[in-house]
């Protein structure tokens, strides 16, 4: 050790001081310089932005050659082939959301008859006009610029100049057209700030123009820019009416921690390039308060989820990302290094429940990991991890043959265990038994607009599949519907406990306790902000066998609390619970529980959820004068029922302790009882099974002892 070492070593905490300060300036210098990030445009042959030089000639390789990497490039350009000689068709005006595309009294999806006629399924009610007509404008106009890339992909594979004039027209239609589109929004309204800045002319949303710029618009552009079927007045027209009213549009709609910003972004790195402004893709990257490196500060946990704690949301958001880096890429700029991109690819494989799927957390309809498999070729370009590996399709695809990849047979899948991901606020809880339980709970962060108000909900699944379940979003899109916020955003739509029928407040709960080991996996959770006044802790612990849930709510003041359950099966069977009961006043969200039927009880309750060969048994521990109410409630759309049980009490201070058992149809439930008691402020829960006991004590410092029966 050197005596400069020494010196440092035994210096005064002034000294410390110092040196950290100095730790932390270059660290804040370290980030000012991405802020000043300069970018010079490469002197480049178009394309150089969809791909590059190299991975263009693998693909025209491809299509030269045999085999299963000829066949995915090939129908590409059979695609193309099949509608290139067809009349373009622009619709009148710009696209609107589909959210407007709803029966008003239904709250269900309409079906289309034709470009102006769109009929309830339900009522039968035929809409017709604005902004039902703007939906299926919307799909025209989507439908044109996905011909327009497909073409323009199979002009750089093939060189058949054919496909480049189709996408010309396509290119030039809309440049004639952009500013001549009304402006309009998804709100339906311009006046307000919201309205004013946040819509557009081709479509409804800065969103989704950005989007259509960032992944059909420019690569299109950039594919055939060199092609000769443009001229120079052309161009100008493509760049003056289009590209810039587009970013100009985009840009004013500064939208920060939000995944719209990542879309913009996006947009203008590729408009940026193709305009040849390099302050359009250096505000994309380095702006303090919008650009990707400020996004992945804000938006991304620690462990790699996107901040709205929706993995439709984490998935949509990821794949601007994706479009930025490998664009970026092409520019010489490395976005791929940041480490907080890297675990947003990583991390979702741990959330893999057993049906395959990922829980469905949030504004989410239904994703897995092998679903969004393209987004994951080009990170596998970029890191070379082999944990990757096994998300990659075994199965050759554009993007592989794009990014040089060999397609090998498709590896093992990696051995999943219990998790827990504290800063993004989820908790996976897997055994090993015949059933392979699995659950995920949420404590984390309120997720803002895509987010909903359950915290402490779980999932649960079994025997390959999903038993406890939380809806999501309509696949719909009903946003604007009171169906959205009324149920699916609502607590009652989870499995949590609702307090005094009212939802929940945007909240965050706290990880108290975590815990795996061969016999048992369990978590432990708590909030007291989606309840100003009331505290609850909830511990889930699963074994090989059921999952315990174990509820505990403390207030100053009586509350009445629901402890709620939705179960995926064909019915709900309580015996004894007869009396019909309409709960549509009694509870935020009620008017949507269907075929309601109540009794009162001192004693255990039992509930059976029966769906074909798998049968989920409810046991709860006994109190007087317990509540309990079968109905169904709504999936993914007002005609998906599922079944669900609402257990009611009333108190200061209330416990809820239950055993979900899922079995084969025709066996019989394990669990005879429950019982909970008190002691020294500790809680200890005993389950019956029938010969044997299973005792969970929770501790006052939340410490667990646990002891399992052979």
């Amino acid at each position: 050790m050197s005596t400069k070492n020494v010196r440092i070593l035994s210096a005064p905490p002034v000294i410390w001081v110092a040196i950290l300060a100095m730790v932390l300036l270059t660290s804040e210098l370290t980030v000012r310089a991405e802020s000043r990030l300069k970018i010079a445009l490469p002197q480049r042959k178009h394309p150089y932005l969809a791909c590059s030089a190299e991975e263009l000639t693998r693909l025209r390789q491809a299509y030269r050659g045999r085999g299963a990497e000829h066949d995915v490039v090939a129908a590409c350009v059979k695609e193309a082939a099949g509608f290139v000689d067809e009349l373009v068709k622009f619709p009148p005006r710009g696209g609107q959301h589909n959210q407007w595309y709803q029966c008003d009294a239904c709250e269900i999806a309409l079906k289309t008859l034709d470009d102006t006629h769109h009929q309830c399924p339900r009522c039968k009610k035929v809409y017709s006009g604005h902004p039902y007509d703007d939906v299926i404008f919307s799909r025209r106009h989507s439908h044109n610029l996905q011909n327009m890339r497909t073409a323009a992909w199979a002009y750089a594979v093939s060189g058949e100049k054919r496909f480049a004039q189709y996408a010309a027209r396509v290119l030039l239609g809309y440049a004639q057209r952009y500013r001549d589109y009304p402006y309009h929004s998804a709100s339906l309204e311009t006046k307000s700030s919201w309205g004013r800045k946040a819509g557009g002319h081709l479509f409804e949303q800065t969103l989704t123009e950005a989007s259509a710029l960032a992944t059909r618009i420019g690569p299109a552009y950039d594919l055939i820019h060199d092609a000769g079927v443009l001229s120079a007045q052309e161009h100008e027209e493509i760049r003056v009416g289009l590209l810039l009213p587009m970013l100009e549009n985009i840009g004013r709609n500064q939208a920060g921690k939000s995944n719209w910003q990542t879309w913009h972004n996006a947009a203008m790195l590729w408009g940026g390039a193709l305009v040849k402004d390099p302050a359009w893709i250096e505000k994309a990257v380095a702006d303090d308060a919008n650009g990707f490196f400020h996004q992945m500060d804000v938006s991304v946990s620690k462990e790699g989820m996107w901040y709205e704690n929706s993995w439709g949301y984490h998935f949509y958001t990821l794949r601007g990302l994706v479009i930025m880096a490998e664009t970026a890429r092409r520019l010489d700029v490395d976005l791929w290094r940041h480490e907080r991109l890297k675990k947003m690819f990583t991390l979702p494989m741990h959330y893999t429940m057993g049906d395959g799927m990922l829980p469905r957390f949030g504004d989410d309809v239904s994703s897995s990991v092998r679903r969004v498999g393209s987004l994951f070729e080009p990170a596998y370009h970029a890191y070379r991890d082999p944990n990757m590996l096994p998300l990659l399709s075994g199965r050759s695809s554009f993007e592989s043959v794009l990014l040089g990849r060999s397609v090998v047979p498709a590896t093992k899948q990696p051995v999943l265990r219990s998790m827990v991901f504290e800063d993004a606020g989820h908790a996976i809880l897997r055994t090993r038994g015949p059933a392979q339980l699995t659950a995920a709970l949420t404590f984390g962060p309120y997720g803002g607009f895509h987010g909903h108000y359950d915290k402490l909900s779980f999932v649960f699944f079994g025997f390959g599949r999903e038993l406890g379940v939380d809806p999501g979003r309509a696949r719909s899109q009903a946003y604007r519907l009171p169906i959205h916020s009324n149920w699916y955003k609502a607590t009652i739509a989870h499995n949590t406990v609702l307090v005094d029928g009212q939802s929940q407040k945007p909240a965050s709960g706290k990880l108290e306790r975590f815990e795996r080991n061969a016999d048992y996996a369990a978590v432990m959770a708590s909030c007291d902000a989606a309840y100003p006044g009331v505290r609850h802790e909830r511990l889930l612990l699963m074994t090989e066998a059921y999952l315990l849930v174990l509820d505990t709510l403390r207030s100053q003041t009586s509350h009445r609390y629901d402890w709620l359950y939705h179960n995926r099966a064909a019915r709900a069977v309580c015996d004894g619970a007869q009396e019909k009961v309409d709960v549509a006043n009694k509870y935020a969200g009620g008017e949507y529980i269907h075929s309601t039927r109540r009794r009162t009880t001192d004693e255990v309750v039992r509930v059976r959820f029966e769906d074909g060969n798998v049968h989920t048994h409810l046991t709860l521990a006994a109190e007087n004068g317990t509540v309990v109410t079968v109905g169904d409630g709504v999936g993914a759309s007002v005609t998906d029922r599922v079944p669900m049980v609402m257990i009611g009490r009333k108190g200061k201070t209330v416990c809820f302790a239950a055993v979900l058992e899922p079995m084969q149809a025709g066996s019989l439930p394990r669990a005879a009882d429950l019982q909970c008691t008190w002691a020294d402020d500790s809680l200890a829960i005993a389950v019956d099974l029938g010969g044997s006991t299973d005792v969970v004590r929770v501790l006052p410092d939340k410490k667990l002892v646990v002891h399992l029966s052979p």
